[in-house]
């Protein structure tokens, strides 16, 4: 038979099926309408379109969940959220969940919803399981106990029904202590459960207001909560967004502080890679760079510690700087970048800042705590890459002339309303976002305005350039940064000023012949010392060639007296000892063949040079020189720098076993084509075989008055079933129920889909010392509440206890 969602889009027009594919593009391609149908309710595709809903939509499809399906007649929906059938800000929130083929109307009027949505929520309206399937795990003592305090006989349909009793059940709460009617109070409208209850609890597990649900704690039926909660409860529904106070902000004001941001940004950067060029940061053992190094770099460039853990995470994901030999320095492409406009260099910085998986600048980690050390790949914090976009997107939407009043805070520690712009936020993402986003948002915004994307609490023209267009960002900071300063003024304090972002040449010039002091967004300054001219020296200059190079750059053409007098004193006594480098010396007592050797013709290769009668040096290794030695019929002898002699041994060699890699992902191919095309064409080849339309009762297309007695997946059997012989899967799905409590049931059912069929999955671990981190893994067995899995993110086997993992997704 076919299923509802394809009976739908079978019946739909051909611009309401391309509007569906417009919003569901990771569906595409299909060739017909039932793979359409079967993609449209995978999980991993719901997921992601359920991410992308507002707050109203959300709370929608929570509703339905809560009713309980397969079906859900609109007046029942409408009275649970307090609102008229034909509401029409209800009316819209079902157009859009409709657009993305998550919740439709049957040809009877019956609302229906995509699959995996049913069990989304462990607990829809933060309602517990029904009275009766709660009941069936608990054991007979317990049964008894209660029956008994309710003075009804020994029977789960019995106890089940006192328990749907609103006044039996209000009048034993009031008789409760006071701690237990505040717990209870509590639990019935933020949630069913609760774990290890305790002694404040224990009056209502004797009456099964709470039940023990077998997991290591108990929950509260969804009676005895909507007793609680009163008959005029409904669910939450918010149709309008919050409103964001907002400020008056000039065009130029914005602009200037967007320039300033920016150019700073840029010098920052190029001070950090001008820093770990010539003393690259060390890389802790445990992995990132610590708070020793990030307080080194912080002095060195001018910034705080907070900006310097920003320029690494964007410097190391935009391929500026790289780790070799246990440190960070730059890499090749920093050179490249270097030699690029100011706005180019901005752009790179700002486009790689916008895809970047975590929040530098966030007070603590995302799972709370003080912060780790920078260039941690855990502090990967998924929310991240939606909600900057995201409030990008929300700011860009001010009108001309008015700024976010949280986002214009000029104090760094804390924003001004902060509140407001987060909350603002969470109704556009209410799926994405942490239950608070407060830190998140205080340092997104924080960072947007380090990078001059926004200024003054608006986004700058460099921020809308980023929101629409990402290629367009150094077209448009071209349009706003200054171009880069070819000219230094010299002081005769053996200072140098460049008022403004230096040219590469000039700044390569400054760096190998002085020190630099500061770097802001208006000026950079160098200091020349005598080890700062011999270090020159040193690289290659002369007196006389870098005297030259010098009053090149020089504003006025001239450099001060005491400079040149630095400089000339500094080339008189350079080079007076030389050093020269050997790669090995040749000693002998005779004469006569050390002779000999220099004059051999096999032997010229090496280079050799007499210091002495009976001492040659050449510039080759050692080793390398023994050979050669050999090979022309010489039976030399090997000594080590103490002239004690070395002992040559045959290698063995060994090879390094292959680790297992894990599963490239193959690109999916994109449809070719208009999608309003690819709708007519998927409606006129019509189904292979028609489907007969199905209505929101079943089979039969009766309409059911009542819901199904079992509204949610709950992971217990129904009373009377018999259970098959377990089999391996039905193995693991038992051990992961039992040390996941903390999952939900979708995260358990994917989680056992991966140890037993095999791929990767994405969890996020805390381990036994609280630190949380975000990887790829790929299960290989469990071995009780372990589960042996290869982690992407050590590239090794690792084992993870089952109690840690707070979350589960679709790799």
């Amino acid at each position: 038979m076919a299923s509802a969602l394809l009976s739908w889009l079978a019946l739909r027009p051909s611009d309401e099926l391309a509007a569906v594919l417009r919003r569901r593009r990771d569906v595409l391609p299909v060739a017909d309408l039932e793979s359409l149908a079967g993609r449209l309710e995978k999980d991993g595709s719901v997921a992601a379109a359920l991410s992308t809903v507002p707050l109203p939509q959300a709370q929608v499809v929570e509703a339905l969940a809560g009713l309980g399906g397969p079906s859900v007649r609109p007046e029942r929906l409408a009275d649970l959220l307090d609102r008229s059938e034909h509401d029409p800000d209800l009316t819209a929130a079902l157009a859009g969940l409709a657009e993305l083929a998550l919740v439709w109307a049957d040809e009877t009027g019956a609302l229906r919803m995509a699959e995996p949505l049913w069990s989304e929520f462990e607990f829809p309206l933060r309602l517990g399981p029904p009275a009766a399937a709660l009941l069936e795990v608990i054991d007979g003592d317990r049964l008894a106990g209660i029956a008994a305090s309710w003075r009804v006989r020994l029977d789960r349909a019995a106890v089940a029904t006192v328990l749907a009793d609103p006044l039996r059940v209000r009048d034993a709460i009031e008789t409760a202590p006071a701690d237990t009617r505040e717990r209870l109070d509590r639990l019935a409208h933020h949630g069913p459960a609760v774990e290890l209850p305790g002694r404040a609890l224990g009056w209502a597990l004797e009456r099964g207001l709470v039940l023990p649900d077998g997991w290591r704690r108990a929950t509260m039926p969804r009676e005895v909560a909507m007793t609680l909660r009163g008959a005029g409860w409904h669910a939450s529904f918010d149709p309008r967004p919050p409103v964001l106070a907002v400020n008056l902000a000039p065009a130029a004001a914005v602009d200037r502080e967007a320039v300033a941001a920016g150019t700073r940004a840029v010098q920052r950067v190029g001070a950090l890679l001008d820093l770990t060029e010539r003393a690259p940061l060390a890389f802790l053992r445990s992995g990132g760079v610590g708070a020793r190094e990030l307080r080194r770099a912080a002095k060195l460039t001018g910034a705080d510690e907070t900006e310097v853990r920003l320029w690494l995470e964007i410097g190391y994901a935009a391929g500026l700087l790289g780790l070799v030999d246990e440190t960070i320095a730059p890499t090749a492409a920093a050179d490249e970048w270097r030699a690029g406009s100011p706005a180019e260099r901005l752009a790179t910085l700002v486009t790689t800042w916008l895809t970047l998986p975590t929040v530098s600048t966030a007070a603590g980690r995302p799972a709370g705590g003080p912060q780790l050390a920078a260039l941690l790949p855990d502090l990967a914090w998924a929310p991240v890459l939606d909600c900057r976009p995201g409030l990008l997107l929300l700011l860009g939407e001010l009108p001309a002339g008015r700024i976010a009043a949280a986002a214009a805070s000029a104090d760094d520690e804390r924003l001004a309303d902060a509140d407001g712009v987060a909350a603002a936020l969470r109704w556009r993402l209410p799926v994405l976002l942490p239950p608070a986003p407060d830190p998140l948002v205080e340092g997104t915004l924080r960072e947007a305005r380090l990078l001059g994307v926004v200024a003054h609490g608006a986004l700058s023209a460099i921020g809308r350039a980023l929101v629409d267009a990402p290629g367009t960002v150094a077209v448009a900071g071209a349009g706003l940064l200054p171009d880069a300063v070819a000219e230094a003024i010299f002081e005769a304090d053996l200072t140098v000023l460049v008022p403004g972002l230096p040219a590469a040449p000039l700044a390569m010039l400054l760096d190998a012949a002085a020190e630099r002091t500061a770097a802001d967004g208006n000026a950079a300054s160098w200091r020349f010392t005598p080890d700062s001219v011999r270090a020159a020296l040193e690289a290659g200059f002369t007196a006389e060639t870098l005297l030259e190079a010098l009053r090149i750059v020089a504003a006025d053409g001239k450099l001060p007296q005491v400079l040149e007098y630095l400089i000339e004193d500094a080339g008189r006594q350079h080079g007076q000892v030389r050093v020269r480098a050997v790669g090995c010396v040749l000693h002998t007592e005779n004469p006569a063949l050390a002779a000999e050797l220099l004059s051999a013709r096999p032997l010229r290769g090496l280079g050799l040079a007499a210091l002495s009668p009976t001492i040659l040096t050449s510039p080759r290794p050692a080793d390398e020189t023994l050979d050669a030695l050999r090979a022309a019929g010489y039976s030399p002898a090997g000594e080590d720098a103490t002239g004690a002699p070395t002992v040559r041994r045959a290698t063995r060699v060994r090879a390094t076993p292959r680790r297992r890699p894990g599963p490239v992902p193959a690109a999916r191919s994109r449809p070719a084509g208009d999608l309003d095309e690819l709708a007519e064409r998927l409606l006129d080849q019509g189904i292979a075989a028609r489907p007969r339309l199905v209505a929101a009762g079943g089979a039969d297309g009766a309409v059911p008055e009542e819901p199904t007695a079992r509204p949610m997946l709950w992971l217990v059997p129904p009373a009377g079933t018999v259970e098959a012989d377990p089999d391996p899967a039905a193995a693991v799905a038992t051990e992961v129920r039992r040390h996941t409590p903390q999952l939900e049931a979708r995260e358990r059912e994917l989680l056992v889909y991966a140890i037993v069929v095999g791929g990767p999955v994405t969890i996020d671990y805390r381990t036994a010392g609280g630190d949380f981190s975000s990887r790829v893994v790929e299960p290989l067995e469990l071995d009780g509440k372990r589960m042996v899995a290869w982690c992407r993110l050590r590239e090794d086997e690792r084992v993870f206890g089952l109690n840690r993992i707070e979350r589960v997704r679709p790799a």
